[in-house]
């Protein structure tokens, strides 16, 4: 970077990008209840339309890592905030499962093109704190959802269309492409060492498929309570709509939270140490929730603190081993991921079918346990391969 007004409005950039994308995302906690009745489909059928997005950021990934060291950062930002803003236009039009199938798609393509050029431009914008900014980039993505769950709400309670929501945030997204075109992106240099990892071994390493299950255990987490946590709630407990975001909005905040101190206290410990302390909390505030049931919803909203930092450090672990091809590997990690991703969100909407939203909400636990697991696993043979 030529000058540090550049870096700057570089990182307010990706904040923005963050921001917007969960502002859009977290929309479908609140909404979920109203495709459910206004296009007649249940549980099982919305976990598949939604699932789109996932297959969407299945390609994505992918293309995103291959783009960003083809074609370089700043045309993956610009094209990944187009593809973005279109599926949010399309969005306000949506009347039926097609429409609403199909911007999640679109969407889906946008933003994990995003996501993989932000994931590994920040760790060389941010050598020597690479925790702290990861983390505060994702705090964003956290402060959109709260920000979104507490205006959704409020929105909804005074019968404004989810429709008109939609439309609205097509502004913000303009913006964003606005934005990609004036920003200014270091140039990354691939240097090739005799302990360069070649693109061709990844596939071969076991270590990265190590990395799929923990960074979907992760996303499995995260997307089960973003999701279904509001209709948990409503089923199970008969809450009204404004109760139940109240939960969802403290979840979203203690998320952002979390990404926002997170950050200093992973770097200060350890990004793997403090990760599997943070996983260890969140699950435990998971489980203990659930068994105290309506008593224990403040604990569930509460874990949102420690699981929030679960993708950003995985991240962050990821390029500390594949610094030369960070971009590609994390763009296969991803892409793996979110095709395992997509089989079992599937199987969390079908269960809510046929077990009930309480017993369903199992899964966000059980995945917590899951990704720590993976972590514990990956350490393990990182230990005895001396890289780390």
């Amino acid at each position: 970077m030529k000058t540090n007004g550049n870096k700057i409005f570089l990182i307010f950039t990706l904040f923005y990008l963050y921001f917007i994308m969960a502002l859009f995302e977290s929309s479908r906690g609140n909404f979920i209840p109203f495709f459910l009745e206004e296009f007649h489909i249940n549980n099982t059928e919305m976990s598949l339309i939604l699932s789109l997005n996932t297959v969407g950021c299945v390609i994505g990934s992918f293309l995103g890592g291959q783009f960003c060291e083809k074609f370089g950062h700043k045309f993956v930002y610009i094209i990944g905030s187009v593809i973005s803003t279109i599926a949010v236009l399309i969005a306000p039009f949506t009347s039926n499962v097609f429409i609403l199938g199909l911007f999640n798609l679109i969407f889906g393509i946008g933003r994990s093109s995003i996501s993989v050029a932000v994931d590994s431009m920040v760790p060389v914008i941010s050598i020597g704190f690479e925790s702290i900014l990861m983390n505060i980039t994702h705090f964003m993505y956290g402060f959109g959802s709260f920000t979104g769950q507490s205006a959704y709400g409020k929105l909804l309670s005074i019968d404004i269309p989810w429709r008109t929501i939609y439309l609205y945030l097509g502004i913000f997204f303009i913006v964003s492409v606005i934005l990609t075109l004036f920003i200014k992106t270091p140039n990354i240099h691939v240097i090739i060492s005799d302990t360069t990892i070649k693109k061709e071994e990844l596939y071969k390493e076991p270590i990265v498929y190590m990395f799929v299950l923990a960074v979907t255990f992760a996303l499995i987490s995260e997307t089960v309570i973003n999701t279904w946590f509001i209709s948990y709630v409503r089923s199970t407990y008969s809450l009204n709509p404004a109760s139940a975001a109240k939960y969802a909005s403290i979840f979203f905040l203690m998320f952002a939270l979390g990404r926002l101190l997170g950050g200093f206290i992973v770097n200060k410990i350890g990004s793997v140490k403090g990760l599997k302390i943070f996983l260890f909390l969140g699950a435990a505030c998971l489980f203990t929730g659930l068994q105290f049931k309506q008593n224990g919803l403040m604990l569930i909203a509460l874990s949102g603190f420690f699981i929030s930092i679960s993708f950003p450090t995985i991240m962050v672990i990821v390029n500390s081993i594949f610094k030369q091809n960070s971009s590609f590997a994390i763009g296969l990690i991803v892409t793996l991921s979110n095709i395992l991703y997509v089989v079992i969100f599937n199987i969390t909407g079908a269960l809510n079918d046929l077990l009930g939203s309480y017993k369903a909400f199992y899964a966000a636990p059980l995945s917590v346990a899951g990704c720590l697991a993976m972590l514990i696993l990956i350490t393990n043979k990182i230990n005895k391969k001396n890289t780390i």
